[in-house]
């Protein structure tokens, strides 16, 4: 379209050719995620921090600061009489009510107050970076994004380091006043005695007072008659023995701004100004009365806002102002007339910055100030000297001599063909209405070129310039723009209207420290006439690029619908309220032409994962999504003090040195890892919680992690596609019950859910439980580190200890206890079967142990060298245990011979067990099969039973007293102690809610009982997948390898997100119902729905199997292995139909660059080179390659 400021994308190929005009497949109002940054926390950034969330919905902000804090050259500058000339009420954002300001002109430490308090109360330090300097900025035209290089001390060794991230939009917000500079004076830094810049004072908490403490008896030259130095002067005149102002040039000084107005505002006398001060009274006034503040600086605006005359020559006001301000001054100066003579300029007023400069002129009057309006010729070791001949040895020197105004910046910012913004800005600085420049797409100033103003009210016109830069960025945002650059011809425009009275001759900032040349600092005309200019923006004044695929400038009206039409949400009527009223376009759906995607097909969109738990899996999550999706941002959320899941979290007895794992220890890790130095068979807990944290420490995960941050609601957003969630953050060291805490908000793509089931106890529902006067004790309530369960039952050698239940927990804890107690009474509410060591002939074997010692769990120290140190001999042992284990499925299948076999072999190890106490092993012997609930070897539970301090109760409980325990064959026991081993809520009703398509809540998805589809999904709840959940764990086998399998099976599915392009990722409700068949028709056939109450079915004797995996743990790795990615749905993050636009523009990056590796698929790990005899089995038949000549044998 040319000359229509639209890039197509790509052009027809027939120019003449008519547009076909499609939907897009969106609503209007369904707006993509956009990113800003902002360079700056001063005003201009605090009021970015502030206008960018409010008015633009799913924005990404982030504010650098190179200071240490927010305020900007308020917070930068520490000089003597720091202040405003601007009237303290009227120096603050337009919606800001501070009405405490202690003075007419605020200091510049309550106005960088004021400014922190403004940080504080929008709590905008979750978007600002403090002492992070941006060192360059560059924009790349093929994806539209800024890439910004930014320098900041490292969290670690406090050396500098630099990083680089990307964002749709860049705004500056540094303004002009940000660099100063020595000026050019022959010998400068020749000077012995002290020498200062007015910018350059120690910013807070350092004061200027605690500086010029020593001056009393010195003399100081104040070189300047700026603002800077005028406010100087004052400020240093009576605290110093001598004071010089050298002039180097002329100025005028107006009385103090609307001061008449105040005095009669405030009820004062005219004229009296009481040293610019508030009374006490004063103040409370303005606190007590906001009609009175409103009413104050409501005048006080609107006389400063009639004052723009005064800046063109020869109008009435210019005139009389410049009359009035010649007899001001020389009033002031009576007792020194000839400084009058020297200071009163023949320029006109406003030519170059008016000030009132309280207290300047009555302190130049002083005895000991001295005026130089002669230029300075040099400065030497001792003093200044001066072209008329005259030397004044000095102590001090301070330069006011200002900032660097040229806006020939730091830092590199390079558009369009990488050109510099410094060379664009040659000779001088140019700019559309002093926020944009063409070349630079996507950047916005606040406070640049002709920004600033010689009347009026300054702050007014800096929110407009902010605004102006939060309408663009909403425009790129709801019109799906990649880019909006201005038009070079509508800046030249602007360019000629810059003619003012400006251009009198006389030294200013204004034009760059120059006499003549180029107002380069201010807007051409008004604060007022400015804010109307930029509020209503010409967008016709720029080119635009579409991000899309498309031709068609409209095409982000999107399907003729907004998203609350669409989900029946909301006000549907809005367009009948101010300040929505408007007419909606009419459009046609037609058939959707397909274009190619402006985009390789290996540049991916960036992808946020949310993974919730830092257990096995979140570790897993940790190492995986980093490594296979590179660039993703992965935060993990724990909600625990350290990582580690339920290894952290248990602490409970245990015969070795803590609660343990039953399954062998070298077979319980990652498949990747090679930890060798197990202490013990039977690894402990906090030996697994080390092995963990070594691993994190290995891959560096702790850069993903965050402790202490526990998930308290879950949202998907349909129209994002991104799941926002809400997070209870403890502060360091808090009670966690009690401790303080705050909540923050966070938003991802992808939202991964690796709790795990064991992850929440709970008491069971025993009468009277909770009326025990003794300790009460809960197997998974154990304190947890650096307290041990040994500290705990240090105490308890001389009581008697009830522990209920004959799980997992109960069996380890009986043992470790026995020996330590009194007495200990087990009560055991239902049977249970326990088995041999697992693989415990073969570990003899192994490891050349006399088979009858396998019960020995602690390896010897020379077992563990040659584990460490022989080669093979780990990876044997591991080998063989991991196939051994492998190789018990059919254990959980009724009636098959290992499993009649493993139930007499355990019948024949209890009753031998248990000889002493041969009615123990009647009772404790179940009469369902083994593996109906879980087996476990439990070492030393059987023989701890059998010693004289333990008592065995097979009775059910029927209600829990003060003292003890009633049951009910009738029996009473009491205890001082009971531990309730009665584990964990196994109901998937999680303890936060997540939510939705339609905000649908999980919990209510899973009544009555949880359904998945192969555990790692569930319909309507896109882009959501489980680690560990429903259906997902094992009965036989090794754990791991499955867990490894559906963390893969989640990083596929979000690397297929990003790959795809894709907004959604969700399992279709057929393919969940198929998985929920193949369940019901496989469980029957297992020993798991026999009568047993056990986790597995939810804690109940019968019903639905919801913990295990319907098949052995390899059958779930291959399930997983492959994914049938036709059993989901997806939505497309694009505004198109085609499902595979995802493949671009035909090339890859490195063709598109020509860079990088274009020969790679001849590369390992790429090259895929098959054997020449390869043996692969199916259920059905065999196939062999003989060389390499391919044949099936028949039958």
């Amino acid at each position: 379209m040319p000359g229509s400021g639209f890039s197509a994308h790509p052009p027809s190929e027939d120019p003449g050719a008519p547009l076909t005009y499609a939907l897009g497949d969106f609503c209007i109002d369904e707006y993509k995620p956009i990113k800003v940054v902002v360079i700056g926390a001063g005003f201009s950034g605090i009021t970015a921090g502030i206008r960018f969330p409010q008015k633009i919905p799913n924005v990404q902000l982030t504010i650098y600061e190179k200071s240490a804090g927010v305020g900007g050259t308020w917070y930068n500058n520490n000089y003597p009489g720091l202040a405003c000339d601007v009237p303290a009420h009227c120096y603050q954002l337009s919606f800001a009510d501070k009405r405490d300001w202690s003075g007419f002109y605020a200091s510049g430490p309550e106005i960088q107050q004021h400014l922190q308090d403004l940080v504080d109360q929008y709590k905008l330090m979750r978007y600002i970076r403090l002492q992070h300097e941006v060192v360059r900025a560059e924009y790349e035209t093929k994806t539209g994004k800024w890439n910004i290089r930014v320098r900041r001390s490292g969290a670690e060794t406090g050396s500098l380091e630099e990083f680089e991230e990307s964002a749709d939009v860049l705004v500056t917000a540094f303004g002009v006043l940000s660099r100063w500079k020595w000026p050019e004076i022959v010998g400068l830094h020749d000077f012995k005695g002290e020498l200062h810049h007015s910018a350059g004072f120690e910013p807070q908490p350092h004061t200027w007072q605690k500086t010029a403490e020593a001056w009393k008896d010195k003399k100081v030259g104040v070189i300047g008659v700026g603002s800077s130095a005028l406010q100087i002067v004052a400020a240093l005149q009576s605290g110093v023995k001598k004071l010089v102002n050298y002039s180097r040039g002329r100025t005028w000084l107006s009385y103090p701004f609307m001061g008449e107005t105040m005095a009669e505002l405030l009820g004062r006398e005219p004229g009296d100004m009481k040293d610019y001060r508030f009374t006490p009274e004063e103040i409370a006034r303005f606190e007590a009365d906001p009609e009175f503040a409103r009413k104050f600086r409501l005048t006080l605006e609107t006389g400063f806002n009639s004052l723009h005359s005064w800046t063109m020559p020869g109008t009435p006001l210019q005139l009389r102002f410049q009359a009035e301000c010649r007899k001001h001054m020389l009033e002031k100066l009576a007792k020194k007339p000839w400084i009058a003579e020297q200071l009163i300029p023949d320029f006109p007023v406003a030519c170059r910055r008016l000030t009132p400069g309280p207290g300047y002129l009555e302190a130049l009057c002083e005895d000991n100030v001295d005026f130089v309006s002669s230029p300075i010729e040099c400065i030497t070791a001792h003093g200044i000297e001066t072209e008329d001949g005259e030397r004044q040895d000095l102590d001090v020197i301070v330069c006011a001599t200002g900032y660097d105004t040229s806006f020939q910046l730091p830092f590199k910012i390079l558009g369009r063909d990488g050109v510099d913004i410094n060379e664009r800005w040659k000779p001088h600085p140019v700019s559309y209405l002093s926020v944009a420049v063409d070349g630079f797409p996507n950047m916005f100033m606040a406070l640049g070129p002709n920004s600033n103003i010689a009347s009026g009210m300054l702050i007014p016109l800096l929110e407009a310039q902010v605004m102006y830069a939060v309408q663009a960025t909403a425009k790129i945002q709801r019109e799906r723009l990649k880019s909006m650059e201005v038009k070079t011809r509508a800046l030249r425009d602007f360019d000629q209207y810059l003619e003012t009275v400006f251009n009198a001759k006389c030294r200013s900032w204004y034009k760059m420290g120059k006499e003549d040349g180029r107002v380069a600092g201010l807007w051409p005309g008004s604060p007022l006439h400015g804010i109307r200019a930029l509020t209503h923006p010409r967008w016709e004044d720029y080119n635009y690029e579409l991000e899309d695929a498309v031709e068609n400038r409209l095409y982000w009206l999107g399907d003729g619908q907004t998203y609350n039409e669409k989900t029946l949400t909301g006000d549907r009527a809005w367009y009948l309220h101010e300040p929505y009223l408007d007419i909606p376009p009419d459009g046609t759906t037609p058939t959707q032409p397909y274009t190619l995607g402006d985009f390789c097909i290996d540049e991916y969109r960036p992808l946020k994962v949310i993974v919730i738990g830092a257990g096995f899996s979140g570790i897993l999550a940790g190492i995986r999504f980093p490594q296979k999706i590179p660039g993703v941002e992965i935060t993990i959320y724990e909600k625990s003090e350290e990582i580690g899941g339920t290894w952290y979290n248990n602490n409970y007895p245990h015969v070795s040195t803590g609660m343990a794992c039953d399954v062998p220890a070298h077979n319980y890790q990652f498949s990747f890892e090679q930890k060798k130095d197990w202490t013990s068979f039977y690894p402990t807990g906090p030996e697994i919680c080390q092995h963990l944290r070594d691993i994190v420490s290995k891959h560096q995960l702790m850069r993903y992690i965050r402790l202490q941050h526990e998930v308290t609601h879950a949202q998907y957003d349909a129209p994002a596609g991104k799941w926002h969630v809400r997070v209870r953050v403890r502060r360091p060291h808090a009670d966690r019950d009690t401790g303080a805490a705050e909540e923050i908000a966070d938003s991802a793509d992808v939202l991964l859910a690796a709790t795990g089931v064991l992850s929440r106890w709970t008491w069971p529902d025993i009468a009277g439980l909770h009326e025990f006067g003794g300790e009460l004790l809960h197997s998974a309530g154990f304190e947890r580190q650096p307290r041990t369960w040994q500290d705990v039952a240090e105490g308890w050698k001389d009581k008697t200890v009830a522990v209920i239940g004959a799980g997992s927990s109960a069996l380890q804890m009986v043992p470790a206890l026995q020996p330590r107690v009194k007495k200990l009474v087990q009560i055991v509410r239902g049977s249970t079967w326990l088995a041999a060591p697992f693989s415990g002939d073969t570990v003899a074997k192994l490891i050349g142990r006399d088979p009858a010692k396998t019960g020995e769990y602690r390896f010897t120290p020379e077992e563990i060298e040659r584990f460490k140190n022989e080669p093979g001999f780990f990876e044997n042992f591991r080998l063989t245990i991991e196939n051994e284990f492998n190789s018990t499925s059919s254990l959980t299948w009724k009636n098959t011979p290992l499993q009649r076999q493993t139930q007499e072999e355990c019948r024949k190890l209890m009753e031998q067990k248990l000889a002493v106490k041969p009615w123990i092993a009647e009772k404790l012997i179940p009469d369902f099969p083994v593996s109906c609930r879980r087996l476990t070897p439990g070492p030393g539970y059987l023989e701890a039973l059998c010693e004289d301090n333990v008592d065995f109760v097979a009775s059910s409980i029927t209600r829990v007293d003060a003292t003890g325990i009633e049951t009910e064959d009738g029996r009473r026991h009491d205890a001082d102690v009971i531990i309730c081993a009665t584990g964990y809520d196994t109901s998937y009703a999680l303890p936060f809610p997540i939510l939705g398509r339609d905000s649908l809540p999980l919990t209510t998805r899973w009544q009555p009982h949880p359904e998945t589809y192969l555990s790692v999904a569930v319909d309507g709840f896109p882009n959501l997948f489980f680690a560990l959940g429903p259906n997902a764990v094992i009965a036989t086998g090794t754990l791991l390898p499955l867990l490894e399998a559906q963390v893969a099976f989640a990083v596929q599915a979000a690397a297929k997100m990003r790959r795809e392009r894709l907004r959604s990722v969700e399992v279709r409700a057929e393919a969940v119902r198929a998985f929920d068949e193949y369940l019901e028709a496989y469980f029957p056939r297992t020993v798991f729905t026999d009568k047993c109450r056990s986790w597995y079915k939810l804690g109940k004797v019968d019903g639905r199997v919801v913990a295990l995996w319907p098949g052995s743990t390899l059958h779930g790795t291959r399930a997983l292995e492959h994914p049938r990615w036709e059993d989901f749905a997806y939505e497309l993050a694009d505004p198109v139909q085609n499902r595979f636009f995802y493949l671009g523009d035909g090339q890859t990056h490195a063709e598109k660059t020509l860079e990088g590796d274009r020969a790679w698929y001849l590369r390992p790990p790429y090259l895929d080179v098959p054997p020449c005899e390869l043996w692969y089995y199916t259920p059905c038949f065999r196939v062999i390659t003989e060389g390499c000549m391919l044949t099936v044998p028949s039958d």
